[in-house]
């Protein structure tokens, strides 16, 4: 009999697939997990690429250690995905796994493991010999790692028994080292003995000597005749007090029944779903434009000014594709934007919608894995990272808020795109893309102008109410003539007060966290930065704390300088503490809150805060870009723009077309049902072409310009980027690389193409040296072939010993 061999998908930074025997009488599938040995001793979760019958010639090959599923975790067409992204984004296979699976699914050897000592085996359950070994082993030590565990049973790989026990519940992974997933064991209750039984007498009588059991008993009756179900036991004991040692003491009598159970960590939707809404006649107009497009391009782009109905439209083509029996994914930039969202689409769909996102522990994230591959959801809401999951049968994409820059991801490999990343996957399931957008990135408008996407309007705000009346005040006359209450001006505090008195509710936008960016010593001018980084620690009031946005390290404010010693210490900049500590001074007697990273770093933060400003429990929201994006709310009348002016100094290409979208997006919340809202934009050079045109909401004007500067310096969307860092800790070491490596393509471009290498703004970041490459690709030009080229300078550079630590990163349309 031949010999049958494996393609294993390894999360690592290695190129291509790593070839496995499979033992005899195996049977593997593609896209199932498999525990393999890589190196001496490591083992990994690897995923099956292919089988085949081509045995390695000039190595030995390894067996498979234990297959872990009995079905494929992972889809074909996903792994197709993951090559092409690997592909275009110039990194490895393995890279893309490592990043788009869960972490909880990827068990590796030097993860530790720890006995659940409040579970125990259920009495008709057996283990196997070597996970009673490792449970009884476990009795006396509180952790051992998987590699212990492996020598203690003398195995090279041990998960196959692990998964046995996590199976059963009886351990759990270590999460301080790694997280893994753990089913979700409750308790619930029952009582034995119903009300209408003989013997609940003597029963009584014997709880007549535990006064607290007898009562609890008694309520445990009373609950359990409402809801003919069991009792969830922490539920039972947080309403009706008790503890868990109590109701056991009840369970050993034989009056309760306390039994484990596993149960959902995803919630579901209860209430009663509604008839989804009638179109307005424009966005009746434009779904059926879209309808008729799909027929020859599978992708439109629908500019919508903000408030048009883009959502509605979006419901109404879902409906549609869901009559086809097909799936949807809605993509959306922030996480703050699945919570309405979410409840949107559950009034009309009810529990056939799933989300998925980075707050999601990694346990909710495998559920929700699993139950996508069983097809129990029929849309899937998410961020970026919801591309990654196992949805069959795909009808359409929507991805909302195409421009937004946090689609990108920029913090580890691949460096992919969202939008650009869902349109390849549309295509290879044959299904529609939407690209929403009030402010349309400028690639993705001049795609549409040049008829490569198809395009539709939505020119009308729902209801017929005007855009937002815009005013700029000029910051330089307001602090001359003395008009400055702190960082607001007279004019916005005016409104302000005024929609207050009109029991409306205010948005404040200042895009900096943080209560200060820069702290100075008004004696010496010294400026306290990251030891990490070169770049200022910003102040923290709340936690009179400095801390670096880069890195994360923090330290406690001084009272003195560093320096000179000097107790004149002053806070230049703003951030969004000190506007919200503006605002309770000036509207002390009102509701006000911040929406930042920093204040909502818990889970259900964003949702108790989103609420609660729907509900008119505050008055104001002072917030970040995170407040400027589709977010919906009946009664904010004004928006506030503290400093305009600082989106539009960024030392990037794009820095004058984010500072248009923020403000328009922003200026986009205000007066989104009957009255016409109001938007006061505080700036220095208040008379900027940029900010005219958004107080204008010009956007032809706005792109018509900036398109002609990018066609003049070669930007996109005339030309393709590749972006090439070089990182290491040796600044010197990190420069040389960067100069060898560009010197050895300089001779295949022209000097207009390859700028640099030069050091960033920042140069230093987390005590790694920085410097950058950029790479034009002229629509001509081969963009394949580039990657090649810049693959192959890579290998040669890496020929040279003391080039190899240095970390290189290819981002492919930065």
């Amino acid at each position: 009999m031949n010999e049958i061999f494996s393609e294993i998908i390894l999360p690592l930074p290695l190129p291509g697939t790593f070839t496995y025997a499979v033992p005899m009488g195996w049977e593997l599938k593609v896209g199932q997990r498999v525990a393999v040995a890589f190196g001496k001793r490591k083992i990994y979760t690897g995923i099956v690429y292919s089988i085949h019958q081509n045995k390695p010639a000039l190595y030995r090959t390894k067996q498979i250690e234990s297959i872990l599923d009995d079905e494929p975790l992972v889809l074909e067409q996903q792994i197709k995905f993951w090559e092409w992204l690997a592909d275009y984004y110039m990194c490895t296979l393995g890279e893309v796994y490592k990043n788009a699976f869960p972490s909880a699914l990827k068990l590796e050897s030097d993860t530790f493991v720890k006995l659940r000592k409040e579970v125990s085996l259920p009495k008709d359950e057996k283990l196997s010999e070597n996970a009673l070994h490792i449970w009884q082993v476990l009795h006396h030590r509180s952790l051992i790692s998987v590699q212990e565990a492996a020598d203690i049973i003398e195995m090279k790989s041990v998960l196959s028994v692990l998964k046995e026990l996590l199976d059963f519940g009886l351990i759990e992974l270590d999460e301080k080292l790694i997280q893994k997933y753990t089913p979700k064991i409750e308790y619930y209750l029952k009582p034995v003995i119903d009300i209408e039984d003989g013997s609940l007498h003597d029963i009584l009588d014997e709880l007549n000597r535990a006064p607290k059991q007898r009562e609890l008993f008694f309520k445990i009756l009373s609950l359990f005749q409402q809801r003919k179900k069991p009792i969830l036991a922490s539920e039972f004991i947080k309403k009706n007090g008790g503890n868990y040692a109590t109701l056991r003491s009840m369970a050993e009598k034989g009056i309760i029944d306390l039994f484990e159970k596993q149960s959902q960590r995803i919630s579901e939707f209860t209430e009663e779903t509604r008839q989804i809404e009638a179109l307005t006649d424009v966005q009746k107009k434009a779904f059926d434009q879209i309808q008729k497009i799909w027929q020859k391009n599978d992708t439109v782009l629908l500019h919508g000014v903000t408030s048009s109905g883009k959502t509605e439209v979006y419901i109404k083509l879902i409906q549609e594709v869901l009559k086809k029996k097909k799936k949807v994914l809605y993509l959306v930039p922030e996480i703050s934007l699945t919570t309405q969202l979410t409840q949107r689409l559950q009034l009309h769909f009810g529990n056939k919608v799933g989300i998925y996102h980075s707050k999601f522990n990694q346990n909710e994230r495998v559920e929700l894995w699993k139950k996508t591959l069983d097809n129990e959801y029929d849309i899937l809401i998410g961020a970026r990272s919801a591309l990654f999951l196992p949805i069959q049968n795909l009808g359409l994409i929507v991805v909302d808020e195409e421009h937004e820059a946090s689609h990108k991801q920029n913090d580890m490999r691949p460096f992919f795109h969202a939008r650009d990343a869902a349109l390849v996957l549309a295509k290879m399931n044959s299904a529609k893309t939407i690209l929403g957008s009030a402010t349309p990135a400028l690639e993705t408008y001049h795609h549409a102008k040049s008829n490569k996407f198809g395009y539709v309007e939505l020119h009308q705000r729902f209801g017929n109410v005007l855009q937002p009346e815009m005013e700029i005040v000029d910051l330089r006359n307001a602090y001359k003539r003395k008009l400055m209450n702190g960082n607001v001006s007279s004019r916005l505090e005016e409104e302000i007060q005024d929609t207050f008195k009109a029991n409306k509710q205010v948005i404040i936008f200042q895009n900096r966290r943080g209560y200060a960016p820069v702290m100075e010593c008004k004696t010496c001018g010294h400026t306290p930065y990251c030891p990490n980084c070169d770049v200022a620690l910003t102040f923290h009031q709340l936690t009179r704390m400095l801390k670096c946005h880069y890195c994360g390290h923090s330290q406690s404010s001084p009272n003195i300088c560093y320096k000179c010693k000097s107790t004149d210490l002053e806070t230049k900049g703003i951030g969004t503490e000190q506007i919200e500590e503006d605002m309770l001074r000036i509207f002390h007697n009102k509701q006000i809150a911040r929406m930042d990273v920093d204040s909502m770093r818990k889970k259900f933060a964003f949702q108790k805060l989103l609420d609660a400003f729907d509900n008119q429990e505050l008055d104001m929201i002072v917030g970040t870009q995170m407040i400027s994006k589709g977010l919906d709310f009946e009664h904010v009348h004004l928006v506030g723009i503290i400093r305009a002016d600082a989106m539009l100094n960024f030392p990037d290409f794009r820095a004058h077309e984010r500072a248009f979208q923020r403000i328009v997006q922003v200026a986009g919340r205000a007066g989104r049902r009957s009255v016409r809202g109001k938007v006061i934009i505080q700036a220095f050079a208040a008379e900027h072409k940029i900010l005219q045109l958004a107080s204008n909401f010009d956007y032809q004007q706005m792109a018509q310009e900036i398109l002609y500067e990018r066609k003049e310096f070669l930007y996109p969307p005339f030309v393709r980027l590749i972006e090439i860092t070089f990182k290491h800790k040796n600044q010197k070491r990190a420069s040389k690389t960067a100069q060898f490596f560009t010197d050895s393509i300089r001779k295949y471009f022209h000097e207009k193409f390859l700028l640099g290498p030069q050091a960033p703004t920042i140069p230093r970041m987390n005590n790694q040296y920085y410097f950058k490459v950029l790479i034009k690709i002229n629509p001509d030009q081969s963009a394949k072939k580039v990657k090649i080229l810049l693959q192959e300078a890579l290998v040669n550079l890496h020929q040279i010993a003391a080039f190899r630590s240095v970390r290189i990163d290819f981002n492919v349309d930065p």
